[in-house]
Order: C-alpha cells, then sequence, then structure tokens
C-alpha cells in the first residue's frame, strides 16, 4: 500500500489582521475604561485628568485610540475637549465629536433685522450642549458669545435654523468686515452655516 503523505500547498492561507489593524479595537484596562465613561462619571473625571497632563502629540494619539477602541466615544470625546487647550486639537476633536455623534441643532430668534438676538443651540442628546448668543443694535453685533451648557437653553421663539442663520449671516460678515472678532471656539458652529 503506498503511503499518503500531505503537503501543504499554500494555496490557502489563513486570515489574522494585523496588531495594529484600525478595523480591530484593542482589549483591556483602557478598553474597558473606555467602556464604563457612559455610565461612571469617575472614569470619566480620570479620562479628563490623565488626558490634561499629557504632552500635545500624546493627546492626539489619546484622541485617536479613544476613537478606535471606544464602543461610542461621545461622551470621552466631550470630556477631552472640555480640557483641551491647544486650538488644533480641539478642531481635531471637534470634527470626531460631529463624525461620531448625533448632534441636535436648534435655534431661537428675537426681534428684527435693526435690533434682537438670536441662540444657536447643539447639544448631545442628554450629555451636554452649548449655545452661540448673538445680540445686535441698530444692525450691528453688540454681543457674540459662547454660553456654558447650564446657559445653552433656548429661550425666545424657536425657528428654524435656517431662518436663524439667515438673519445672522449679514450681521456676523459685516462684524468681521469691520474687524471684529469670534470667540474663541466660535469654529465649532461652523455646521450651522454649512450647506447640508
Amino acid at each position: 500500500m503506498e503511503s499518503l503523505t500531505r503537503r501543504y500547498s499554500g494555496a490557502v492561507t489563513e486570515f489574522r489582521p494585523g496588531i495594529a489593524s484600525a478595523n480591530r479595537p484593542r482589549l483591556g484596562p483602557f478598553a474597558s475604561l473606555l467602556n464604563e465613561v457612559p455610565h461612571d462619571q469617575s472614569a470619566l473625571d480620570d479620562l479628563a485628568f490623565a488626558y490634561g497632563g499629557l504632552p500635545a502629540a500624546e493627546r492626539g494619539a489619546l484622541v485617536q485610540a479613544v476613537v478606535q477602541d471606544a464602543n461610542n466615544p461621545s461622551q470621552a470625546l466631550l470630556a477631552l475637549i472640555a480640557v483641551e487647550e491647544e486650538p488644533t486639537l480641539q478642531r481635531r476633536i471637534a470634527g470626531l465629536i460631529q463624525r461620531h455623534t448625533r448632534i441636535d441643532k436648534s435655534a431661537a430668534l428675537e426681534g428684527t433685522e435693526a435690533e434682537g438676538e438670536s441662540r444657536l443651540v447643539q447639544s448631545v442628546p442628554g450629555l451636554w450642549s452649548e449655545s452661540l448668543h448673538v445680540a445686535w443694535k441698530l444692525s450691528k453685533i453688540s454681543t457674540i458669545k459662547i454660553e456654558a451648557p447650564t446657559l445653552s437653553k433656548i429661550d425666545g421663539h424657536l425657528v428654524p435654523v435656517a431662518t436663524a442663520v439667515d438673519r445672522l449671516v449679514p450681521l456676523l460678515w459685516q462684524h468681521i468686515r469691520a474687524g471684529g472678532q469670534l470667540p474663541e471656539g466660535a469654529e465649532r458652529f461652523a455646521g450651522f452655516f454649512s450647506p447640508v
């Protein structure tokens, strides 16, 4: 009887993702911490505290790790942007929040073209909100500021976001052309003024 010998031809290979595969979440204590963030305020505080103590390059890497490892990175990203002071990283985190989170937008508008006020509010339901408050007199902006979450509620006449934006665009354009400044963080409200 002839002996049967099996030889591997190499035609079939077992697929095994690389250790650094972007599609493969990490496991371990960091991923466990991120999964606790939505349910545990102290885990959220710990993450923000640790993040705030890192140099900029390491903070950027931590942001990427949060996005890669968290089942839902929304709340962790919101905690990180709250302590981030570097404008470039703030913009990056804001973009990631917009990509990974459902952000609700609403608007209030009071007054006329000559005098009035408006609030543009963006929020992540149940987690966070902020508003851009703009007031004007004699068709010139008198106040423009970003309000803290506790003040970011809509008071006044609710209107479609497009209605408020249509009123604000000429005022903001005039304000900027006259050398007026926008408050730090105003870029987070760019989504209100972008075509959908």
